[in-house]
């Protein structure tokens, strides 16, 4: 029997993503770009190259979300003080608010997605994906993660 779990995850995952987006239409703001400033949030004056590492996505396509952020005058990029090719990310003030917006409307979404579940399992499925994720996080490598799945 072939495994489910990464192909479920990544359905449920896009699923929740086209209903942000659809949600978050009247804000202007995208499912991507409220992740930009999530992380940016927990990982402020970080250089654009290392958000995009944190988000696990190409330094370009950061590029793009932040240039539409700063547009809209959530996020500064200052020059790096150590390096001039970097610029280091500052969210503006006026970012908390449209946050709590978009966080809102994430939670909105996630009790759509979860009302098939019962309270309880809810918060079991939110544990055991969190021991997932920290479990994932504490490997060193990708080639840590494949090797554990070849056998002796």
């Amino acid at each position: 029997m072939h495994s489910k779990f990464g192909f479920l995850s990544y359905e449920i995952s896009h699923i929740i993503r086209q209903r942000f987006n659809k949600a978050a239409e009247p804000t202007g703001f995208t499912h991507a770009q409220w992740r930009a400033l999530v992380h940016l949030s927990e990982n402020q004056n970080c250089r654009q190259i290392d958000l995009a590492e944190i988000l696990e996505i190409k330094p370009i396509t950061l590029v793009k979300q932040i240039d539409l952020l700063e547009e809209a005058g959530l996020v500064r990029r200052n020059k790096d003080s150590e390096d001039r090719r970097a610029y280091r990310l500052e969210l503006l003030p006026k970012a908390h608010a449209v946050m709590q917006q978009l966080w809102e409307i994430a939670d909105a979404v996630e009790a759509q997605v979860l009302k098939a579940l019962a309270v309880e399992e809810q918060h079991t499925l939110n544990a055991l994906l969190e021991r997932i994720k920290t479990d994932i996080n504490a490997k060193s490598s990708s080639e840590e993660l494949l090797g554990s799945m070849v056998p002796p």
